[in-house]
């Protein structure tokens, strides 16, 4: 019984981890009317099992990741708290009238609330839902002559004369645009912009915003009484061409506010002035239906404008008291936004204002592409490792494989017993924890292979194999633990499930490949009392003696070389080109069918028009991504305000209609403020240092001398700048993505060296007599193959990666590729010559102490 506990264990946890991750293969196995039908029959038990089940991140079944910020930059600290909570609070009530399965809404920090909506189709509708302001109010329209009087003197406060008085204009409509923008007018006066509208003043939309920009002047600000304002309608009027926007001015007094509503709903309205329109109904509370009947009942006859977040959605004229409470409002042009007017006025108005200064985007789509290359990735990857180990370590290759699969079992059940969200980012942390698990293995079958070289018997050379490499496989996982952790605290979304990924990873390989192919390995030679073990040629690279350490200098000079040449593109050429994540700016993933030229697109948006005025798009770039059919468009934080985006989609939509296809054309959209810009760069800088100086602190202490810690964080460093500098060579965008992939970087190249540095520590014992020199080439050369093999197998998943993965990660992955390579190069050329020298000047400083003392 004392021996079998272990296979019993073994049986448990494979037992455990079926049951954890069942659901999770039930619940996504389900055919879409599969899924249908159990919502109808049993909703409960669908939400259930899916509550049991893995999460699938945004960039994976499609949504939205907001940032969203509360302005309290004029509130005591106290109001500033609360006022944070509120908003926290009328978003989720939102949120949950909308109907978005498992939404997060979470703080961050002290003023910011984090909001994914997983699944959402529509996307600017879900956007606008969520930051809309919502405040409603009930303000009177001032009499058209103090209307009139007001913009006359506007125009004499501004200091250019009026060549056009509103209230000498015919009931002619609109003033026709051609003809109007053709015709000179003198200095551009605020009356010049205006036509009349019935007894309505009206601008048209493309002169909107030059007339919000005179009456933002501040004297004409102070031309305008304290107890007045001019406001414009929601929503243009007029056809195509020829929109125009009412001008309104009211009394800054609102006589009522949202906060009286009770209730709103949408119903079609049945009057004759808006038959078969969609309004939205609002009941008032008890008092505010006092109030209301009060405020009609003195003011029959005049116009009463209904205002929303600082715009006129109707004014009407009032017809009689309203004793009910009742009102409605007009003015939604579909059904969906009347329905969401009414929601935010339910769930109440936001009690500052909001901004969202990151946005990130990703089509439904580009999420299903995404989960089938990641099946394709996952499968291909497993197979072609397996087939490695197989073919070089024979029987012993199948027990590897083995502890593979249970690894790869537990680590998804892990996952699927917390619920986790998986990303992206996070399955490429899974492929490259399958390729670095058989790492232990390696390790552990290399040492098995010495011990038999040098005539111990099955048993005892396994034995002394594990026993052996048990402290290099702990050093070389804590040292990418630590980077892993870091990873996460500093990280963001989909970069923190790959940091989770990994770390669950290193602990679910420690298990498989140190425990159970060890118990597997002793049932075996116990039942069989084998004599011989399947485990490869044990003479392979055996007798390879290269005297690394005398071609030192030849090393460093390559090494020189790709320092000098990265350094050179960094500071000469290409520089480091940041993304967006660290620049701030918008990117658009699009697609069209059929295809659209790169120069179609470059032509058409030379002219996008964003509020009445031509944007700046100098700093846009066009590329193709991925299949032909994929374009992606970027603009820098210069010329990406709030309204650049959405002038881009609404110039392509009219540009190319026959290949947009509504709800499927927006693959990924990502915007991202100055201000988290300079956070993030802020807080990979610190990942970086921080993950440096904790590595240098537990080698320091794990080999007892501050040298050998030195050693490897300066050889990590020159891993990191080689990698640095391919990456400007090659011009591939600074993202967290790739701050994500070189933090790995340092994880693994540490791995490889601490490999090393475990037997020139071992050897140092064994091997008095011979000189440092020797030591240390015996140490690379006996763990050489160790080195080639590990860094095979995760080359090959980085490989399949890059030819099958997803595009969006693929900059991930490549610089990845790149770092592996260099820190396979740097464990066995850089490090150990560096603690060579190192020595050499520790022992030359004490012998010149000895003689001065002498």
């Amino acid at each position: 019984m004392k021996r079998n506990w272990k296979l019993l264990l073994i049986l448990v946890c494979v037992v455990a981890s079926g049951y954890y991750i069942y659901p999770t293969l039930e619940f996504y196995g389900l055919s879409d009317q599969e899924r249908v039908a159990r919502e109808r029959s049993d909703p409960a038990g669908l939400a259930d099992l899916h509550k049991r089940s893995l999460n699938l991140g945004l960039d994976l079944q499609g949504g939205i990741h907001l940032v969203m910020e509360v302005d309290v930059a004029n509130l005591k600290p106290d109001e500033a708290q609360d006022a944070v909570d509120r908003a926290q609070e009328v978003i989720r009530n939102r949120v949950d009238q909308f109907g978005v399965a498992e939404p997060v809404i979470q703080r961050q920090g002290t003023n910011r609330i984090i909001v994914e909506l997983p699944g959402i189709q529509d996307v600017q509708r879900a956007k606008n839902l969520v930051g809309q302001t919502a405040l409603l109010e009930f303000k009177f329209l001032e009499p058209d002559e103090d209307r009139n009087r007001l913009i006359q003197r506007l125009d004499a406060v501004l200091g250019k004369e009026a060549v056009a008085d509103t209230t000498a204009q015919a009931d002619q409509g609109l003033f026709d645009e051609a003809t109007k923008s053709e015709t000179p007018t003198t200095g551009k006066t605020l009356t010049s912009y205006l036509g009349r509208y019935g007894n309505d003043v009206v601008v048209s939309a493309r002169d909107l915003r030059a007339v919000k920009a005179l009456l933002a002047d501040p004297r004409a600000k102070q031309a305008v009484s304290a107890d007045v304002e001019l406001l414009v309608s929601s929503k243009p009027e007029g056809g195509a061409g020829n929109q125009f926007y009412r001008l309104f001015l009211v009394s800054k007094r609102a006589e009522m506010t949202g906060a009286m509503i009770q209730n709103a709903f949408v119903s079609v309205s049945q009057s004759v002035e808006y038959l078969g329109q969609h309004v939205v109904n609002l009941e008032n509370t008890d008092e505010g239906t006092r109030l209301f009947s009060r405020i009609t009942g003195s003011h029959v006859g005049d116009r009463l404008a209904i205002v929303l977040d600082g715009t006129v959605y109707s004014a009407p004229v009032i017809q009689d008291r309203i004793r009910d409470g009742r009102a409605i409002i007009t003015g939604s042009e579909t059904p969906e936004e009347a329905k969401d007017l009414a929601i935010v006025l339910r769930a109440g108005s936001l009690p500052a204002k909001v901004d969202i200064v990151e946005d990130r985007t990703v089509g439904p789509s580009l999420g299903r592409d995404s989960i089938e290359k990641s099946k394709v990735v996952g499968l291909y990857t497993l197979i072609v490792v397996a087939i490695f180990m197989l073919v070089y370590y024979r029987w012993s290759g199948v027990i590897a494989d083995f502890a593979l699969l249970l690894n790869m079992l537990f680590l998804m059940a892990i996952l699927a017993g917390f619920h986790a969200t998986i990303t992206l980012p996070g399955i490429a942390g899974i492929v490259l924890t399958a390729a670095m698990a058989v790492d232990a293995n390696v390790l552990i079958f290399e040492r098995i292979r010495e011990e038999l070289r040098a005539g111990k018997t099955v048993q005892a050379a396994v034995e002394a194999g594990y026993q052996n490499a048990l402290s290099a496989i702990i050093d070389g996982n804590v040292t990418t633990l630590i980077a892993g952790v870091v990873l996460y605290q500093f990280g963001t979304g989909p970069i923190r499930g790959f940091a989770l990924t990994l770390c669950i990873g290193i602990a679910s390989s420690l298990f498989t490949s140190v425990f159970i192919t060890r118990t597997v390995f002793n049932a075996i030679i116990r039942r069989t009392q084998a004599r011989t073990l399947s485990i490869g040629p044990l003479d392979f690279m055996a007798k390879v003696n290269i005297p690394f350490i005398g071609k030192y200098r030849w090393s460093f000079a390559f090494s020189a070389l790709l320092l000098l040449s990265g350094l050179g593109s960094i500071f000469f050429h290409h520089g480091l080109r940041t993304g967006i994540d660290f620049a701030g700016g918008a990117l658009l993933e699009l697609h069209f069918d059929p295809a659209v030229k790169i120069e179609e697109l470059r032509r058409e948006l030379g002219s996008v028009q964003v509020g009445g005025q031509t944007a700046n798009l100098a700093g846009i770039e066009i590329k193709q991504f991925g299949s032909p059919n994929d374009m992606m468009i970027r603009v820098t934080e210069a010329g990406s305000g709030s309204e650049i985006t959405d002038g881009i989609m609404a110039k392509l939509r009219a540009s190319f209609p026959g290949s947009i296809k509504e709800g499927d054309w927006i693959r990924r959209q990502e915007k991202v403020g100055p201000q988290i810009g300079s956070e993030l760069r802020g807080a990979a800088v610190r990942a970086v240092i921080v993950s440096l100086i904790l590595i240098l602190i537990y080698m320091a202490w794990r080999f007892h001398r501050f040298i050998w810690g030195i050693a490897a964080v300066i050889a990590t460093f020159h891993d990191v700048l080689i990698t640095l500098g391919l990456i400007s060579v090659l011009n591939i965008e600074i993202t967290m993505a790739v701050i994500a992939s070189l933090l790995t970087i340092v994880g693994y190249s540490l791995n490889d060296t601490i490999v090393v540095f475990d037997r020139i520590r071992e050897n140092l014992r064994g091997r008095r007599r011979d000189s440092f020199a020797r030591i240390l080439d015996v140490s690379i050369n006996e763990t050489l193959s160790r080195t080639l093999i590990t860094g095979l197998t995760t080359l090959f998943a980085l490989l399949i990666m890059l030819a099958w993965g997803s595009e969006v990660i693929r900059d991930f992955n490549l610089v990845l590729l790149i770092g592996i390579v260099v820190g396979t190069y740097s464990s066995v050329f850089i490090a150990s010559p560096i603690l060579y020298i190192e020595q050499k000047r520790v022992e030359q400083a004490e012998r010149s102490g000895a003689t001065t003392q002498q």
